[in-house]
């Protein structure tokens, strides 16, 4: 049976159930449960950015090396390296060294384009120029760029 106990003021009764759980304690169990759903999907998002923004780095790589040739006369390939000639007689080179690819003008010093790379690659073919890189992170990406023709 429920025991009756009187509060100190008014006349507000608390009822103490021995065979199970009150409402309250219920509330109180989803209200924490929902807290921490909402704390661990906030996480999961968190995550989800990181990589992200190795995505965003390798997309904005792509939109550098599509300027440079822009800017250039020509484009050659030696070595697993592009080499661009610009209008102004300076060559900039793109290449990876250290898992980093960086790019340097008229080789001399070097502008960290990329970290954490695994593998870069560039290929020659007829009408275009195709550069495929490979993050620490196991993703894949490849460019195609079309050759200038002189």
């Amino acid at each position: 049976m429920k025991k009756m106990i009187k509060r100190h003021n008014a006349y507000i009764y608390y009822y103490r159930n021995n065979r199970g759980y009150i409402l309250l304690e219920v509330l109180l169990s989803l209200l924490l449960f929902i807290g921490l759903l909402a704390w661990l999907t906030q996480l999961i998002g968190q995550w989800q950015q990181i990589d992200n923004k190795q995505r965003l780095q390798i997309y904005h790589f792509h939109h550098l090396i599509e300027f440079e040739l822009q800017l250039s006369i020509s484009v050659q390939v030696n070595n697993n390296q592009l080499h661009f000639i610009q209008h102004s007689g300076d060559v900039v080179s793109i290449s990876f060294v250290n898992q980093k690819i960086r790019r340097q003008v008229n080789y001399t010093g070097h502008e960290e384009l990329l970290r954490n790379i695994r593998d870069f690659h560039v290929d020659e073919r007829d009408k275009d120029i195709v550069i495929m890189v490979n993050t620490n992170s196991g993703e894949y990406f490849e460019k195609i760029l079309a050759k200038k023709m002189e």
